[in-house]
């Protein structure tokens, strides 16, 4: 999978669960006013299943921001 692949992926995903048009991969919990604690269970549950991996309890308490989660992604794809 290309980095193209992977972000295009992961957008999809983010604007789905958010429910929004636009999405920059910089941004935080803070940037999105609907990124609230089931909006979060959800995302990750998503993006594990969409990615075929699984995310370990205390990731999900570290990522709160799309920079993080794409480190935790890539670190599960490689392993």
């Amino acid at each position: 999978m290309t980095e193209l692949d992977f972000e295009t992926k992961l957008k999809k995903i983010l604007k789905k669960v958010f429910e929004i048009d636009e999405i920059n991969l910089n941004y935080s919990m803070d940037d999105i006013p609907e990124w609230d604690s089931f909006k979060h269970i959800l995302l990750l549950t998503k993006i594990e299943k969409e990615f075929n991996i699984k995310f370990e309890v205390s990731d999900f308490i570290e990522m709160r921001s799309i920079p993080i989660i794409k480190s935790k992604i890539l670190k599960y794809l490689n392993e």
